[in-house]
């Protein structure tokens, strides 16, 4: 009955021990509401599909010039085309990265800055393309900044500038990412916004939910700028992200067509983590705090950036090169046009390593990412309507006797599209990480079984230090001292007379 007593004890004690060591972390509700007070308004990037002005360059007729005969058009194209069009080429759609035009383009190089190129062909600034944009009571145009993508020029709202999501001292000086000049102080990731920050903080935040707490953009873009061969699709390209999170449209994105209006409802998930959890190792807890994990170009940790840090070096690796929107030192090449194909397969690699390592099947060696997600982030979840929008038959049916006619004939050769984004609920419950089982609940359980099935307590614990370890020493020493046996005191008392 002993042997079984211990047996079962030593089994359950086992199974104790693995649930401490395995499952150390629950996550559940939070326990109070996150008001939208609390938490910034997504970065909202937008980036057309038109990639050019037709006044820089006729994409068809130079990618025409460029490739006939075998790519020996070189004769019929001067030198600043060759330029243009081997820039354009990479962010137009992946029908140039295959063959055979990627034997033909290999015999041209980039000279000069690429994304300076893509900036002067590029539809423009952003007061070119929102041609109406509104956040509660203020105009935001000027709020929206160039930013640099895959996808070329993009227009971001309420991003943190270069200087606080990259490490300066590690990124080239060629061109920035964005041009974005707010401070953001008043805002971390892992602590949210301080609390003596004032309502007009950045990044911005929203007063309540609703369609007029939110923004609301109209978009416009000239009909003569259509192009069909370089992009398929035309329209704007539209993604929702954390304003420390760099936007990478290839990977998530939503799609705003001409003569529609979009709205956008989010439903913002939160997750925290409780700072029971800062002594538990990241492969314990599966996140991140943003000071473990340091990156070697981004100042600020999130999964996103983590994942882009990781496809850039081993691109670098694979192709000798990185994607002109890739962070980068001064000694990294930027991919040429030829080598669209090689980028490809390197992004195709470590989407596949990556899921293997995250099933815990393949190791990345020397090329792991350890993309863990962050312990505290905010992503945004999205509801998506839209209706047909006209925008030139509301015109003249407002304005009827009043539209000059110039100002009609140039309404006319423009394409409009509408976007609104906004907070479906004022509060949400946020997720949040726990510590589920500690040392604590480790010992209480462990003492529970013992005392089930041996009746031992702490009390018995320590009567069995006493007898094993204290009282064998203090017979030892006692038996040291001990007076002499009775016949030697016998002896003793004889002698001495």
């Amino acid at each position: 009955m002993l042997i079984l007593s211990i047996y079962g004890c030593a089994r359950l004690i086992q199974n104790i021990y693995y649930r401490w060591d395995h499952k150390p972390v629950i996550v559940s509700f939070d326990e109070k509401p996150t008001s939208v007070l609390q938490i910034p308004f997504p970065a909202v990037t937008i980036c057309p599909e038109t990639k050019f002005r037709p006044e820089c360059l006729n994409f068809s007729a130079l990618s025409e010039k460029f490739f006939e005969g075998n790519g020996t058009g070189k004769d019929t194209v001067n030198e600043e085309e060759i330029q243009t069009l081997l820039s354009l080429i990479q962010i137009c759609d992946r029908h140039y990265s295959h063959e055979p035009y990627q034997s033909m383009l290999a015999k041209y190089n980039l000279h000069g800055n690429i994304v300076e190129t893509l900036r002067q062909i590029s539809p423009g600034k952003p007061k070119k393309v929102l041609f109406q944009c509104r956040m509660s009571m203020y105009s935001c145009i000027d709020w929206f900044k160039e930013t640099l993508t895959d996808e070329g020029i993009c227009y971001t709202f309420n991003f943190l500038p270069q200087k606080e999501i990259f490490r300066q001292e590690n990124l080239h000086n060629d061109y920035h990412y964005s041009t974005s000049l707010y401070n953001t102080s008043s805002w971390s990731s892992d602590d949210g916004y301080d609390p003596r920050a004032g309502l007009l903080t950045y990044p911005r935040r929203i007063l309540g939910s609703g369609f007029e707490s939110g923004i609301y953009l109209q978009l416009q873009i000239p009909t003569s700028y259509e192009d069909y061969h370089c992009r398929e699709a035309q329209g704007f390209k539209v993604l929702l992200h954390s304003p420390a999170e760099y936007p990478v449209t290839s990977k998530k994105f939503l799609r705003l067509t001409f003569s529609h209006e979009v709205t956008i409802v989010i439903k913002p998930e939160i997750m925290l983590t409780s700072k029971s959890l800062h002594s538990y190792t990241p492969s314990r807890r599966r996140c991140f705090f943003s000071h473990e994990r340091k990156l070697q170009f981004f100042a600020i940790y999130n999964q996103a950036n983590c994942e882009l840090e990781c496809l850039t070096n081993y691109t670098r690796k694979l192709c000798s090169c990185v994607r002109f929107s890739m962070p980068h030192d001064g000694r990294t090449k930027i991919c040429e046009s030829y080598q669209l194909e090689c980028c490809i397969q390197a992004e195709n690699e470590v989407q596949l390593l990556i899921a293997n390592e995250g099933i815990g099947k393949e190791s990345l060696s020397e090329d792991q990412c350890r993309c863990l997600p962050a312990c505290n982030s905010i992503e945004f979840d999205t509801e998506v309507t839209q209706t047909k929008y006209d925008f030139l038959k509301s015109y003249e049916l407002r304005y009827k006797s009043r539209i000059p006619a110039d100002v009609l004939k140039n309404i006319t050769s423009i394409n409009f599209a509408k976007l609104a984004i906004y907070f479906k609920q004022a509060q949400y419950m946020a997720m949040k990480r726990n510590e589920l089982f500690g040392w604590t609940d480790f010992i209480a359980n462990c003492g529970g079984v013992l005392g089930l099935c041996m009746g031992v307590s702490l009390l018995s614990l320590v009567e069995l230090l006493y007898y094993c370890l204290v009282r064998p020493v203090l017979m030892l020493r006692q038996g040291r001292e001990s007076p002499p046996p009775v016949a030697e005191r016998i002896m003793t008392v004889r002698s001495l007379y």
